[in-house]
C-alpha cells in the first residue's frame, strides 16, 4: 500500500514536469492534485514501507515530521490567512487550474496529511504499544472517513464534502490516496494491538466510533453548505429580478419625460397652462412620481406641478438641488441624471434631471422628483421576490425597506446587489425572512449528523458487545477444554461389578473372565504394578522354609489391611 501510495505520488509529480494534465486532473472539470500534494504521498508511502524494517527505524517518523510540517503549515495558512511560501517553493506550474491560491493543496488534504503524518510519528515509538496502535487507528479511522465522504460526494455531487466554502477543493484522485493510506495505517495498528487469542484489538470500538461521527460531520456540512447554498442561488435570481425591475420602470419614467423635453424642443416653449396640464397627466399616469417642475436656463424653478399643495416648500428644496454635481453633469453631458438620495418633504427622494435643448440653446431642465419608499414599493409588489427582505441604501444611507425588521447573523445569509441607474448607484441587500427561511431550511443536515453520531454510538456498543461476547465464548471454550483434557485424565468404574470370590477374577460385559488388573487396564488408564501384601508375603516366606521377617510380622500385626 506505501508503494501505491508512492507511486501515485510520482505519476502526478511526473505530470507536473512534463504537462501531462491528464495525470494531474482526471477530468478538466475536477480539481487538480497540487505539486505539494503528490510530494506528500511519496513521502508517506515511502514511510509505510520502512516503518516495519529494524535498519530504517529513524527513517519512517523522520518522513512522517515532513508529512506532518507540509500538512500542518498549509492549515495554518488557511486558518490565518497568510502565505508562508511553501505553495510553490519546489515547483512553478504552468498548468492552468482555476484555484484560489496556486499551487497550495486543498485544506482538506493539508488536514489529512497532518493527521497521517502524525500516526507515522507514533509508528516510530517504541513504548506503549497498545496506547500507540489506539491513537494510530483513531487517526486512521479519521483519514478514511474523510476520504471515503469526499469520493462518494464526487459521485452524488456535493461538493461541500470535497471543498470547504470557496476554497481549493481536493482532488478526486488525492481522496483515493487518503483512503489508501488511512486503510494502511489502520492494518498496522491492529497489526500492533492483537493479542493471542482475540480476533480483534480491544479498541476497535474507539476509531469506528470516530470515523462515523466524522463522516457525518463532514455530511452534515456539506448538506448544509449545499442548502445554503441553493438558498443563495434563488436569492441571487431573485435580487437580479428586483434590479430588472427598478432599472426597466426608471428607464420607462426617464424616456417618458424624455417624449416631453422633445416636444418642447420640436414646438418651442409651450405655454405654462399646456405645460401643467401635460404635467398633471404624468402625475395621474404616474402615481410613483410626486412633482414635475421646470428650471428655466437661469436655474431659476419656474413651473412646478407638486401632487400636494406644498409648492413653496418643493422650489426651495429644488433651488437648493441647482449647484449639485447632478445639475451640472445633465448639462454638461444633455443626457438624463439621478441624483443622490436626498431628504425631501415626505421622506427620503431623489430627483430625475432631463436637459431641455432646442435650436442650439439650452431651455433648461425638467425635473421629476420621487419619494423613494411609495416609489419602489410601487415598483417591488409582493409578488417581486416574494418572502425575501429587501433593502436599498446609496452610500451606507438606506432610503428603502421591505420586511426587513429582523437581519440574519450570518453574512452569507445575504445576497448583494448594485444597481446603476443614470448617474446613481444603489446597493441592495436581500435575506430571506424568517417564514420564508424556515420554509427553505431543510432538517436534513441536521438529521444526518443525529443519525451520525446515534449510529456511531450504536455502531461503538454493537462492536463493544460482540468483542465481549467473542472473549466470554473463548473463554468458555478455553475452560471447557482444559476440563475435558481433565476427566480424560480421571476415568472411573461405576455400576455392578461381577467378581468371583474365589479366584477374585472380574467378568466383562461380553462374559468373559478377567484378572482384575487386566480388567483395569482396560477399562481405565490406570497402570498396575504387582507387589505382595504382607499376609500372601508370609505366606510364601513359609512355603519356601523361610523365617519371617520381623518387619512384616510388625506389619501382620498392624492388620492394615482388608
Amino acid at each position: 500500500m506505501g508503494g501505491v501510495c508512492a507511486m501515485l505520488g510520482l505519476l502526478v509529480i511526473i505530470g507536473w514536469l512534463w504537462h501531462l494534465p491528464a495525470l494531474i486532473q482526471i477530468r478538466p472539470s475536477l480539481a487538480p492534485m497540487h505539486f505539494n500534494t503528490a510530494l506528500c504521498f511519496i513521502l508517506a508511502g515511502v514511510a509505510l514501507g520502512v516503518s516495519a524494517l529494524d535498519s530504517a527505524r529513524l527513517a519512517g517518523p523522520a518522513l512522517g515530521g515532513l508529512v506532518v510540517a507540509l500538512g500542518g503549515l498549509t492549515l495554518i495558512e488557511y486558518l490565518c490567512h497568510v502565505s508562508l511560501g511553501i505553495d510553490q517553493l519546489l515547483f512553478h506550474g504552468d498548468i492552468a487550474t482555476v484555484v484560489p491560491d496556486p499551487g497550495r493543496m486543498s485544506p482538506v488534504s493539508s488536514l489529512c496529511f497532518a493527521l497521517a503524518g502524525l500516526a507515522l510519528l507514533l509508528l516510530g515509538m517504541r513504548r506503549a504499544r497498545r496506547a500507540r496502535a489506539v491513537l494510530v487507528g483513531s487517526l486512521a479511522s479519521v483519514v478514511i472517513s474523510i476520504s471515503l465522504v469526499a469520493m462518494l460526494g464526487y459521485v452524488f455531487g456535493l461538493p461541500g464534502t470535497y471543498g470547504w466554502g470557496q476554497l481549493t477543493r481536493i482532488a478526486l484522485h488525492t481522496a483515493g490516496g487518503f483512503g489508501l493510506l488511512g486503510v494502511a495505517l489502520f492494518i498496522i495498528a491492529w497489526h500492533l494491538a492483537r493479542q493471542p487469542g482475540e480476533r480483534t484489538p480491544r479498541w476497535l470500538p474507539v476509531p469506528l466510533a470516530l470515523g462515523v461521527f466524522t463522516g457525518s460531520l463532514v455530511l452534515y456540512f456539506a448538506l448544509e453548505s449545499k442548502q445554503n447554498q441553493e438558498i443563495a442561488q434563488t436569492l441571487k435570481a431573485d435580487a437580479e429580478s428586483v434590479q430588472n425591475q427598478i432599472t426597466l420602470r426608471m428607464e420607462a419614467r426617464i424616456r417618458a419625460f424624455a417624449r416631453m423635453t422633445r416636444r418642447w424642443e420640436l414646438a418651442g416653449e409651450p405655454a405654462q397652462a399646456a405645460w401643467e396640464a401635460d404635467a398633471a397627466d404624468f402625475l395621474h399616469d404616474l402615481p410613483d412620481l410626486h412633482a414635475l417642475a421646470w428650471i428655466d436656463a437661469a436655474q431659476q424653478v419656474r413651473w412646478i406641478v407638486p401632487q400636494a399643495s406644498n409648492e413653496t416648500r418643493l422650489d426651495i428644496e429644488l433651488t437648493q438641488e441647482l449647484r449639485t454635481p447632478a445639475v451640472e453633469k445633465a448639462q454638461r453631458e444633455d443626457q438624463p441624471v439621478i441624483t443622490n438620495v436626498k431628504a425631501f418633504r415626505g421622506g427620503l427622494g431623489f430627483v430625475v434631471y432631463v436637459p431641455i435643448a432646442g435650436a442650439g440653446k439650452s431651455h433648461g431642465l425638467l425635473a421629476a422628483t420621487f419619494h423613494a419608499q411609495s416609489c419602489l414599493d410601487r415598483y417591488l409588489p409582493d409578488a417581486v421576490a416574494a418572502g425575501e427582505a429587501i433593502r436599498i441604501s446609496e452610500n451606507g444611507r438606506i432610503f428603502y425597506e421591505r420586511d426587513a425588521a429582523s437581519v440574519p447573523s450570518r453574512s452569507d445569509a445575504f445576497v448583494w446587489q448594485k444597481i446603476k441607474l443614470n448617474g446613481a448607484t444603489w446597493d441592495l441587500r436581500m435575506w430571506p425572512t424568517p417564514a420564508l427561511a424556515a420554509r427553505l431550511n431543510s432538517l436534513l443536515p441536521e438529521v444526518v449528523l443525529c443519525l451520525g453520531a446515534l449510529g456511531s454510538l450504536l455502531l461503538a456498543a454493537a462492536c463493544f458487545y460482540a468483542q465481549s461476547s467473542s472473549r466470554r465464548a473463548a473463554e468458555a471454550t478455553r475452560a471447557n477444554t482444559a476440563l475435558q483434557a481433565a476427566l480424560d485424565q480421571v476415568k472411573t468404574l461405576e455400576g455392578l461389578l461381577p467378581i468371583c470370590s474365589l479366584c477374585k477374577r472380574v467378568r466383562d460385559d461380553s462374559g468373559y473372565w478377567n484378572q482384575i488388573d487386566t480388567y483395569l487396564r482396560r477399562h481405565t488408564k490406570a497402570s498396575i504394578s504387582h507387589g505382595y501384601c504382607p499376609e500372601c508375603a508370609a505366606k510364601a516366606f513359609a512355603e519356601f522354609g523361610l523365617a519371617v521377617p520381623e518387619q512384616l510380622q510388625e506389619q501382620l500385626a498392624a492388620r492394615n489391611f482388608e
